[in-house]
């Protein structure tokens, strides 16, 4: 089969959002152009990041998408169910995970990086988690892009926001929460490329 003609189609697409689309293709290959296209939707997206969804819908059993973050991006620290799990390979850029009790302790702190061509990069590539443990993602990177893979189907019970850290919209808060974990100003977290 000719993969240049199994491209993500952005003409074929199910679903959008300001910050996410559903290709509902069974089927995709992601090249230089369609990153491209990711980092250009993110930098113009309210809390800059954008996601294409390689799975259908919220009912697929296999929730995967391509997530890309310019800059900072806030994220309520959250865990998922015990019978579920998430994994984070990462493709471009730096991105901090902090694993955190229910007090908001850090319990591990997680610093991932897509592998250089050189390889001389010391950090871990990809992460995943099983346990129903709070974590909390920090981008550190100027353009931060992973591959993330949830066990679906999306819904209420499948996600589980802490109740100790600022929700999403509550900007000043998430700016102190995010500087109080991680011990930099907001300013300092974005390493320059």
């Amino acid at each position: 089969m000719d993969q240049s003609t199994k491209n993500f189609n952005y003409s074929d697409v199910l679903e959008a959002t300001p910050e996410a689309e559903f290709t509902g293709e069974s089927f995709s290959v992601f090249g230089p152009k369609n990153i491209d296209y990711l980092k250009a939707r993110a930098l113009g997206a309210p809390r800059n990041r954008y996601r294409i969804c390689l799975h259908k819908n919220h009912s697929s059993a296999t929730q995967e998408m391509l997530i890309c973050l310019a800059g900072f991006s806030y994220f309520h620290p959250h865990r998922h169910p015990s019978n579920r799990s998430e994994s984070y390979h990462m493709v471009e850029g730096e991105l901090d995970v902090y694993l955190l009790n229910e007090f908001g302790e850090i319990l591990e702190k997680i610093e991932l990086a897509a592998p250089s061509r050189d390889l001389r990069s010391q950090k871990p590539f990809m992460y995943r988690v099983s346990d129903s443990v709070y974590h909390f993602t920090v981008p550190r990177s100027e353009i931060t892009i992973y591959h993330e893979v949830l066990t679906g189907p999306w819904g209420a019970d499948s996600i589980e926001y802490a109740k100790f850290a600022p929700g999403e919209n509550q900007f000043e808060l998430a700016r102190v929460f995010t500087e109080n974990i991680t011990g930099l100003k907001l300013e300092e977290l974005i390493k320059k490329n």
